[in-house]
């Protein structure tokens, strides 16, 4: 499911950053790392981390760059120091957790990004516009998400944040309105 939400939206994230080359990045919770294959195109530096290890090892398996690079870390302990990190991202991950979680891993994803460094987050709209978009995530997304995806579907994401000392600086809606794109900085 996730795959086919995010077809196309990768390259769209990676065109949202404004480093210089070798600029060092996190993909929190990446999964097989297709984000950070993303970033890997750019010359960014990325370190790609998550709690699975059958996902890493594909990550490993289909990593052609010298510049990506995959450990298995948990998301609320990250093992980095603070300002590690020009830029933080984590992609449909937010949804798939309790709201305990979700803030312990925005907490860390702050801890680890330089002062105005970028974090972007990727997940399923809040405030879908388009009726399409809030059927899909009323009615479908329902049916393949976590049990914590309604409770995160009516939060208020942007509060969250803002407890964490990250700063909303623009949002794209994509997918038909079903995800957004939020480009934060980190105050």
């Amino acid at each position: 499911m996730t795959e086919i939400v995010l077809s196309g939206t990768r390259t769209k994230v990676a065109d949202l950053i404004d480093e210089k080359e070798g600029a060092k990045i996190l993909d929190v919770a990446t999964g097989t790392g297709k984000q950070a294959f993303e970033f890997a195109k750019r010359d960014y530096k990325v370190i790609g981390i998550d709690l699975s290890e059958p996902m890493l090892r594909l990550a490993v398996r289909n990593n052609r760059y010298n510049n990506a690079n995959f450990i298995l870390a948990d998301a609320t302990k990250l093992p980095f120091n603070e300002e590690h990190f020009d830029v933080c991202c984590i992609s449909l991950a937010l949804h798939e957790m309790p709201l305990s979680i979700r803030q312990e891993v925005l907490q860390e994803m702050s801890r680890v990004t330089r002062s105005d460094g970028t974090i972007l987050i990727i997940d399923y709209s809040t405030s879908p516009k388009s009726r399409l978009a809030r059927y899909f995530l009323c009615y479908i997304a329902r049916l393949f998400e976590s049990k914590y995806y309604p409770e995160f579907i009516h939060s208020d994401l942007g509060s969250l944040l803002k407890k964490q000392g990250i700063e909303v600086t623009a949002e794209r809606s994509v997918i038909y309105g079903i995800c957004t794109i939020f480009k934060c900085i980190r105050r």
